[in-house]
């Protein structure tokens, strides 16, 4: 885990709402979310699949759904993104801000070599072939990937998934951007190679000072490597707190009910709990709080109002009655 020295913002997300056209009008997919990352340090994004994780760090790069309508402001680096052109958004895919998928192989082109994947990024940088490929073998080396000459000239389908995982983080940290964000890159992969994935990336985000943005579904992971989480649940943020805060002393009700669901922490004979009900459907836009039908302790305010982040101990929590002993 980092500690941020750098105060000035590398992503900024503020009131960020996005929709889709559907049948019946507008399909609200986010709704004022908010976001900050600095230089040197971990965000960690937790939630149900479903609750707007992904779509949240890909609108980051502009990489919205086609005829989304979206609100608020998002900045990279400074960069204005949801009103950027098209050559200023490939120039913040290029220089400023990359990304790591949870699925390599479908990062990759299969016919193609890992060498030609690594030069054609480096290439679009600017950077001469010749530099290019030694860059490439370089970064090949430094994710431990063993002759790393000779990958360049193998194919996708010749690595395991652990070792693909470490040609795209390669990848991705060709051009030394100073945002990493990085999408599930674990959850395709077994435990031992998710621990040595986790390793290398933090590793190289400390040495380089980036911000990263980790989406998971792991809490312990979450726990184990972001300074700070970020709760979201029906593309709304619910809580936001320091990573040991946050799993000391949840001030929401879902993110509670999430902690006492995963068996990672608690121990071996301790009950587990499911979190009751199902998550909303896209469509579903109830009023109050999102999460009222699925949490013991709503009672009929939470029907009326959408509650507001508001602080409450060591977390902001969008609860009308946050933390435990309001709930007791």
């Amino acid at each position: 885990m980092t500690t941020t020295v750098d105060p000035r913002p590398v992503l900024e997300v503020e009131g960020l709402s996005l929709s889709v056209p559907g049948h019946d009008g507008p399909v609200p997919l986010l709704a004022d979310v908010g976001l900050v990352v600095r230089p040197g340090e971990t965000v960690g994004l937790v939630g149900e699949s479903g609750s707007g994780k992904s779509l949240t760090i890909r609108t980051a790069l502009g990489l919205t759904p086609r005829r989304a309508r979206t609100a608020g402001r998002v900045t990279v680096d400074g960069l204005d993104v949801l009103s950027a052109g098209r050559g200023e958004l490939r120039e913040l895919r290029r220089h400023t801000a990359a990304m790591v998928f949870q699925d390599p192989r479908a990062s990759v082109n299969g016919s193609r070599t890992i060498g030609a994947h690594l030069v054609e990024g480096l290439r679009a940088g600017g950077v001469d072939r010749r530099q290019a490929r030694a860059r490439a073998v370089e970064l090949l080396e430094r994710v431990g990937i063993r002759e790393p000459a000779r990958a360049m000239r193998r194919h996708p389908g010749e690595f395991s998934g652990g070792m693909l995982q470490r040609v795209v983080i390669a990848g991705a940290l060709s051009t030394n951007p100073r945002l990493l964000l990085a999408d599930e890159p674990t959850t395709a992969l077994d435990v031992t190679t998710q621990a040595e994935v986790v390793s290398l990336l933090t590793s190289m985000q400390a040495e380089a000072g980036m911000g990263m943005v980790f989406v998971t579904h792991d809490l312990t992971l979450a726990a184990a490597v972001c300074d700070r989480v970020v709760v979201m649940y029906a593309g709304r943020v619910v809580e936001v707190a320091a990573g040991d805060e946050l799993f000391r002393s949840p001030a929401h009700p879902y993110t509670a009910a999430l902690l006492d669901a995963h068996p990672g922490l608690h121990g071996p004979r301790a009950a587990l709990r499911a979190v009751p009900g199902r998550p909303l459907a896209l469509a579903e836009t109830p009023s109050g709080c999102s999460f009222r039908d699925r949490c013991t302790e709503a009672d009929d305010a939470c029907a009326e109002e959408v509650p507001a982040l508001r602080r409450h101990g060591g977390s902001d929590a969008a609860c009308l009655r946050p933390g435990r002993e309001a709930w007791a």
